[in-house]
């Protein structure tokens, strides 16, 4: 990009008046990026079904266990755009180089931790889960795939939190458009068997996968080194240890990881609940596909919420404290309004919804999942409020206190009333349901009032006067 442009595009996101208007400029490439991702879910579930329930409940419990592990990408990444914003706020290319580059070789670091550590606890976790030995056998072929891809997983998001943070939304969305058409592609080869390459059923949803994020990882880095950009990334500062740097990173990205580990592993815990309710056969793969519908609730949050990150670090860069909380408050009632719309049209239209996933009729399923969207749909606004307001201080490197909130709503109070609700009182998965809505509210309110006080506005970033 050239440098009137960005300068062109710096001073739009730093003045532009109408702050939902530059809300939803940051938002809808992020938004039909996030779609593209559970579309190509969706995809790969309904391909995976005619497998069999059993399948879908493989491939849904085996992602819950990855994303454990992966909490540690949230962590970089959340650290990366942070400070990228800081210095692209206060026009520092340099700086901004620096913190993309630390943020390359921690993922590779991060690498070498993640993938020996899926390959050895992978089957002992599923087990932790009391999966059948049907879902077993088909959840270790995905998992142990997957976890050998994982370097180019984390580098791909990496370089898509770097473009964000930079203001770029529109060139990640490029990028996971061509990742995901050769996802869709190299799934169905891999999982039917086409071109000579026999049929690996589960296996090859990740191995399709796979493909497509070794592609993504060498067009994503080739364009950051290219200078035609927003952020161009020098060879030295993705080799170079600079440790106040990366030290910064990872002091603001921990608690974000932690953050997204708490959510993360609390989902696990609510499938070994649900794994014990007497109507579990229905419940897990219920709770498996309303998730995957949720996620279409879920991402004008995620991406507002990547918004909101973008504006906050870059207004505190500019030194705009007001607009930055102004920013905060905007995406935030924007986010709640799109993400109940959203769930409102699954409630009304659950049943077709959720038969789309099933190889069959199968009316336990459907009547478990339907109660799932209806419950999780009413809190689904306050939902938003916490997603958003805890992306707008992580955004300022205020990332401690988003870390307490969820800690406390989702794996104290989430976890005690789902055990009580379900197991305890005899509700079973109705009382999961509950449990989840309740804790959103909770986690919601919680975040305004943090978001309020207005201390995440102080936090000071490595290289920012």
């Amino acid at each position: 990009m050239s440098s009137t442009a960005y300068k062109k595009k710096r001073e739009y996101l730093l003045s532009n008046e109408n702050l939902y208007k530059t809300s939803i400029y940051l938002a809808w490439p992020v938004v039909i990026t996030l779609l593209l991702q559970v579309t190509v879910g969706t995809i790969d579930m309904k391909m995976v079904g005619t497998v069999g329930v059993d399948a879908i409940s493989a491939v849904g419990t085996s992602r819950n266990i990855i994303m454990i592990l992966m909490v540690l990408v949230i962590a970089i990444s959340t650290g990366t755009t942070a400070m990228v914003a800081r210095f692209v706020g206060e026009d520092d290319q340099e700086g901004a180089s620096i913190a993309a580059g630390q943020a390359f070789m921690l993922s590779l670091v991060l690498s070498a931790f993640i993938v020996p550590v899926g390959m050895l606890t992978n089957e002992f976790s599923l087990r932790l889960l009391g999966v059948t030995d049907e879902v077993l056998e088909y959840a270790v072929q995905y998992m142990e795939i997957f976890f050998l891809a994982v370097p180019f997983f984390l580098l791909h998001f990496m370089a898509r939190s770097i473009f964000q943070g930079a203001g770029d939304t529109k060139t990640p969305l490029y990028i996971d458009i061509m990742m995901n058409i050769i996802n869709v592609i190299g799934n169905y080869i891999f999982i039917f068997g086409m071109f000579g390459f026999p049929a690996y059923g589960v296996a090859g949803a990740a191995m399709g996968t796979a493909l497509s994020r070794i592609i993504s990882v060498f067009v994503a880095w080739g364009l950051l080194l290219s200078g035609k950009f927003d952020i161009k990334v020098k060879w030295k500062d993705m080799f170079k240890p600079i440790w106040k740097a990366s030290k910064q990173i990872v002091d603001i990205g921990i608690p974000a990881g932690l953050q997204g580990l708490s959510r993360n592993a609390t989902t696990f815990v609510m499938f070994a609940v649900l794994a014990r309710t007497i109507d579990a056969d229905f419940a897990i793969p219920a709770f498996v596909i309303g998730s995957n519908l949720n996620q279409y609730a879920l991402m004008p949050g995620l991406a507002i919420g990547t918004a909101a990150a973008t504006l906050s670090g870059m207004n505190l860069g500019a030194k705009q404290y007001d607009r930055a909380e102004a920013s905060g408050r905007a995406t935030a009632i924007l986010g709640a309004g799109v993400m109940f719309g959203i769930s409102l049209l699954f409630i009304i239209f659950a049943d077709p919804f959720i038969n789309f996933f099933l190889d069959g009729p199968n009316e336990p399923v459907v009547r478990i999942g339907k109660a799932f969207l209806i419950i999780i749909g009413i809190s689904e606004p306050f939902h938003a409020a916490s997603i958003i307001f805890s992306r707008t201080m992580q955004g300022a490197g205020y990332t401690k206190k988003p870390f307490q909130i969820t800690f406390v709503s989702w794996v104290v109070i989430r976890v005690f009333l789902a055990v009580t609700l379900a197991l305890l009182l005899g509700m079973d998965s109705t009382g999961v349901w509950i449990a989840i809505s309740s804790t959103n509210l909770i986690s919601g309110l919680w975040a305004y009032l943090v978001f309020r006080q207005g201390r995440w506005k102080s936090v000071r970033i490595y290289g920012v006067s």
